[in-house]
């Protein structure tokens, strides 16, 4: 049996060849996983005993459920204003963005202009007015 070197600078990493540096550094890697997972074991073990369960995550790659819970506190994005109403149900209303609900879709088929569905029409018939004053 080879005698251990007695430091770090006792190595001499020069006379190694390639594939031989290879082996060294995945029995390096070898001896680090299996110290980190007897350690890891060791804290299971004693958290367990104290009523305590233990979750690892590698650093960047959150737990899915975890992200989406913090990502739903931190939305601090608010609602846009409805722009539009069902004159026939005004408890209908559309923002104007994204996909027409079916109530405009078949108001505009049935010749109505997204004019008619304003909310508040006076406001817009200003703004047009003072446009064309511009």
């Amino acid at each position: 049996m080879a005698k251990a070197p007695l430091s770090i600078e006792d190595l001499n990493f020069e006379q190694l060849g390639d594939q031989q540096l290879r082996e060294v550094m995945d029995r390096i890697r070898e001896a680090l996983q299996e110290r980190f997972t007897s350690r890891i074991q060791e804290f299971r073990e004693v958290a367990r005993e104290a009523g305590y369960t233990v979750t690892l995550h590698k650093i960047g790659k959150e737990d899915a459920r975890q992200s989406k819970r913090v990502a739903a506190q931190e939305d601090r994005r608010r609602g846009v204003r409805a722009k539009y109403h069902n004159p026939d149900n005004p408890s209908e209303t559309w923002a104007g963005r994204g996909r027409k609900p079916k109530w405009v879709e078949e108001k505009l088929a049935g010749g109505s202009s997204l004019d008619d569905l304003l909310i508040n029409r006076e406001a817009a018939q200003e703004n047009v007015e003072a446009e064309e004053h511009v």
